[in-house]
């Protein structure tokens, strides 16, 4: 269950979930550290600002996720305070769905976390689980549906 999204996203499709992004960020961001790579990146600036480049590093480092049942996820989500507010798992439960709290994910995710939450309602998280994960092992990824947009 740690892998239902409260708002219907499937978390082990989720870099930050299952892959080693997070992790091999925070090794390479010790390897720059321990070279100094900030004074041998000075002559190299038509590559890129480094100062940039670290923060992107430091988010990376710090965004391994263990799924927003688990504690994970954006701990100031309205949709997620919203379900542990109505003490349910997702909002599939939710007697409200669907709201506007989901609005700008239904843009972000292409409809794809709404057919989730409508698919656990018709046959219930088990099924919904396993039909994921046999997804995701035969190569989804959410990278593969997402959109790249500036959250309102």
């Amino acid at each position: 269950m740690d892998l239902v999204g409260c708002c219907g996203i499937y978390c082990g499709a989720c870099p930050f979930y299952r892959s080693k992004i997070p992790d091999l960020a925070k090794e390479l961001k010790e390897i720059l550290k321990e070279e100094k790579f900030n004074k041998i990146a000075v002559p190299f600036e038509w590559v890129g600002n480094y100062k940039e480049f670290k923060k992107w590093l430091n988010f990376l480092a710090r965004s391994k996720c263990n799924g927003c049942q688990a504690g994970g996820g954006n701990p100031f989500c309205n949709i997620r305070k919203c379900c542990k507010k109505k003490n349910i798992v997702s909002c599939a439960d939710c007697e409200e769905f669907p709201c506007k709290k989901l609005e700008w994910l239904n843009e972000r995710y292409r409809k794809w976390n709404i057919k989730n939450l409508e698919r656990i309602r018709e046959i219930g998280y088990e099924e919904w689980l396993k039909e994921k994960e046999k997804e995701v092992k035969e190569g989804f990824k959410t990278g593969l549906i997402i959109k790249g947009i500036k959250r309102k």
